[in-house]
């Protein structure tokens, strides 16, 4: 993610504006991130969809291999008046230091086209402390939906 990307959807959290999904031309790119295999929307099939051809896994930097594992998606669904996707997640400080996370997760279609992407976050979480946040998308999720994790920042609390 590019790190003005990174700031407008931060704000996005923070003020709880709805325009900030990407322009809709650009919405149905087909994802480039392989990540944790994605969970469908309750309700869907529970069949994930298979990775697109020429995914490749991003470089984790030194010592943060683990991050991914301290984030779970308990739960995919649309809601079903705005028909927009959202992913529960629940966050787990598996670190030895208070941390601050941020979470992306993607929202698939049922033929695995990016549908759109929410954010969660949660800031100064102990160790072993589990935090239950939820990440919302603004995009029109129709039929089979899934959510899968995209990217996840932890970082020592100052």
């Amino acid at each position: 993610m590019r790190p003005i990307t990174l700031v407008l959807a931060a704000a996005c959290l923070l003020t709880g504006a709805v325009a900030c999904e990407p322009p809709a031309d650009s919405s149905t790119q087909k994802s480039t991130a392989a990540a944790v295999p994605a969970q469908p929307a309750a309700g869907a099939p529970s069949a994930a969809a298979p990775p697109a051809a020429g995914d490749a896994a991003a470089p984790a930097p030194a010592g943060d291999g683990d991050k991914a594992k301290d984030v779970e998606i308990t739960k995919c669904s649309v809601d079903s008046t705005l028909h927009w996707p959202s992913a529960e997640l629940t966050i787990t400080n598996h670190s030895s230091k208070a941390s601050n996370y941020m979470v992306q997760v993607e929202f698939l279609d049922g033929a695995g086209t990016r549908i759109g992407e929410g954010m969660a976050a949660t800031n100064g979480l102990a160790p072993n402390q589990k935090s239950v946040q939820k990440a919302q998308g603004t995009s029109t999720a129709a039929g089979k939906t899934s959510c899968r994790l995209i990217e996840v920042t932890r970082y020592a609390t100052p």
